[in-house]
């Protein structure tokens, strides 16, 4: 059976203008990420995106086809940050686990809006008892398009946050339709009521939300622009023209 294998990574980038390509911010971050998703063995596609409820942070994704590939590729670097990302992270600023994704489908990861959960210090019985009742809530909101579900794995290659030391970690990564959309959806009484009672599962969870720029192996680049209409709305998206 193959085993896909997903790097999470959150660093910490300050006033930089990585969301900005006209900025050379921007540009180093692209071209990082280019070069990552066409030299790192194993690699299908590499994400980022910066956080939109705290500007200091982003995250990215390393897709690997499996498991192996991401395991053989680490001990041939001897550590956690591949050469073509060494200019956008280093260790002393970054939090960077593993996950083997619940699932092989990575549609999600080109939603318009894409959000986190993160879990730490899990109790494994509370969380197998309260857990699905979130997930469901989740997963049954109108505008939601699905979940990545991972446990962190251990050894943890970076742990900046010093999050880990709070015990079993996990995340979950969900697309959906808008932002505004995920904003009405997770502020509905079920979901409120099931977020706030994985608190007795765990010792601390985070959530945030991002627009992610995707690159695939092959060169292509999928990342979503916003559209102001006539009126003034805001909730129509397009796809940003794709990149070879």
């Amino acid at each position: 059976m193959v085993v896909p294998a997903i790097e999470i990574v959150v660093t910490r980038v300050g006033a930089s203008t990585i969301d900005d390509e006209n900025t050379q911010d921007g540009k180093t971050w692209m071209e990082a990420f280019r070069a990552g998703a066409d030299e790192i063995p194993g690699c299908v596609r590499a994400c980022w995106g910066r956080s939109q409820k705290d500007s200091n942070i982003a995250m990215h994704f390393i897709d690997y086809e499996t498991r192996r590939q991401h395991d053989v590729h680490k001990a041939l670097i001897n550590g956690p940050i591949p050469g073509p990302l060494k200019a956008i992270m280093s260790e002393s600023t970054t939090d960077l686990y593993v996950i083997y994704p619940n699932t092989s489908d990575r549609s999600i990861l080109y939603a318009p809006q894409t959000n986190v959960v993160f879990f730490y210090g899990i109790d494994d019985d509370k969380f197998a008892e309260l857990a699905p009742e979130f997930s469901t809530a989740i997963g049954k909101s109108d505008s939601c398009l699905g979940y990545i579900w991972g446990e962190f794995q251990a050894p943890f290659l970076s742990d900046a946050s010093k999050s880990m030391e709070l015990g079993k970690g996990g995340i979950m990564i969900s697309g959906w339709r808008s932002r505004e959309k995920h904003d009405r959806d997770v502020g509905k009484d079920r979901v409120v009521k099931a977020y706030a009672a994985m608190d007795q599962a765990v010792k601390k969870k985070d959530t945030w939300g991002m627009q992610v720029t995707v690159i695939e192996n092959n060169g292509h680049i999928h990342k979503w622009r916003r559209l102001l209409m006539k009126n003034g709305d805001r909730s129509g998206w397009l796809p940003a023209p794709g990149n070879k």
